[in-house]
């Protein structure tokens, strides 16, 4: 069973979801094609990607891609309509031409792979190359959105429309965004399915509240250091702790462009000391210091484009690691979330809604430890790899219907 991903960047580090999808494939025994546009940004990788059997290929130099361009421009397989009528649709923003030529790559790579069908993860440029793809090859794909890919990243409803169209069924990460995408593209709501992000449980120890280590209580954050992430609202909150006296560390992991912004933040709210701010880090990093955190807390917004975390799955993460959770009601964050039994949910953007709600829980040993094991059981019942990607694998051309069954190992 032969079957590729197609991505605009891969790996990123945030996308861990994206490896998880991918290695229980190979554990069910397909054999994957990974390709992507540009290499990773950041050196820092996560070491469970030694484990993949597949290499990755990347789109060539430009030297080499013209020389696609011209090859297929004599063989006839140049998709002069299509790139003439997205240019003169979406204008020189979109880079038909560039997608196009990039897709020659990918075209040559599938047809020597044996490849007869292609998942694209995130409505995007990568997204946007697989039309042209489909256009030069007929090979069909399919896409995996996720938030802020369609809400604002691709700056098109009609070429999310048009992709949607095209693809041979879209997946949306939570009820919330496969709704939210089949109102944009209510012609292809009936192939817009729900396919949560999976978590590979035996990654994630439980610990025992009983056991904790003395000091202050620990809190976490993991993200991206942009708007969406809401970090200055917990860093805000974090003043509300303080004042309030109650003794308190909270670690950031993650980079991003608002880094300067937000450590002057913390130094005008005199917090030095007491957040952290850690860095971008490989998962190993991060899931010991899920398993030495108190409480995971992620004050998720909308930013002002409109984009939001959808279904953030390091949330997911620390509920593997039978860790309570404070977060918002931001998009499909309620979905994973159960208020009052695995967490607590506040409104976005109320920095002393999160401060009370981790107070709450910093003050309550038994309610910490309660919550933690409720989000673990949680995860294993209903977000574990091995069931989230179901819909999937119903859906991909398979050889071998015994992929459908198999059971962890």
């Amino acid at each position: 069973m032969r079957l590729a991903y197609l991505y605009s960047r891969y790996p990123v580090l945030s996308q861990t979801f994206c490896d998880t999808e991918m290695l229980e494939l190979e554990r069910r025994g397909f054999e994957l094609v990974i390709a992507s546009m540009y290499p990773p940004k950041t050196p820092v990788r996560h070491e469970y990607l030694g484990r993949f059997r597949a290499p990755v290929h990347y789109a060539p130099e430009k030297v080499t891609m013209e020389s696609l361009l011209r090859r297929a421009k004599r063989e006839r397989r140049w998709p002069e309509a299509l790139v003439a009528q997205h240019e003169g649709k979406y204008g020189p923003d979109y880079k038909a031409a560039l997608r196009a030529r990039n897709a020659l790559f990918f075209v040559g790579l599938f047809e020597r792979q044996g490849i007869r069908h292609f998942h694209v993860h995130f409505a995007n440029r990568a997204a946007h190359t697989a039309m042209f793809v489909k256009a030069i090859s007929g090979i069909p794909f399919s896409v995996t959105a996720h938030g802020q890919d369609f809400m604002t990243d691709l700056g098109s409803d009609a070429l999310l429309r048009e992709i949607c169209a095209a693809a041979e069924f879209v997946a949306a990460e939570t009820d919330y965004s496969r709704d939210l995408l089949a109102a944009r593209c209510p012609a292809s709501s009936e192939k817009i399915l729900r396919v949560y992000n999976g978590i590979e449980l035996k990654k994630f120890a439980r610990s025992d509240e009983t056991a904790r280590e003395p000091g202050p209580i620990r809190l976490l954050s993991v993200g991206r250091l942009v708007e969406f992430k809401g970090f200055e609202v917990l860093i805000d909150a974090c003043a509300d702790l303080r004042r309030e006296g109650i003794d308190f560390t909270c670690e950031i992991i993650g980079d991003g462009l608002l880094r300067d912004e937000l450590r002057a933040r913390v130094g005008e709210t005199n917090l030095a000391g007491t957040v952290q701010f850690s860095g971008e880090q490989s998962q190993d990093y991060v899931l010991k210091a899920l398993a030495a955190c108190d409480i995971f807390v992620l004050a998720a917004v909308t930013d002002r484009r409109g984009a939001s975390d959808v279904f953030p799955t390091v949330i997911a993460e620390a509920m593997a690691s039978a860790k309570p959770v404070v977060s918002t009601t931001v998009a499909g964050v309620p979905e994973l979330v159960a208020q009052n039994k695995t967490g607590l949910l506040v409104p976005p953007r109320d920095p002393n809604a999160l401060a009370t709600a981790i107070a709450r829980l910093i003050r309550d040993d038994a309610v910490r430890a309660e919550y933690g094991r409720t989000g673990r059981e949680r995860i294993e019942r209903e977000f574990i790899i091995e069931k989230t990607i179901q819909p999937l694998l119903r859906r991909f051309p398979v050889s071998d219907r015994s992929a459908l069954s198999q059971k962890p190992v």
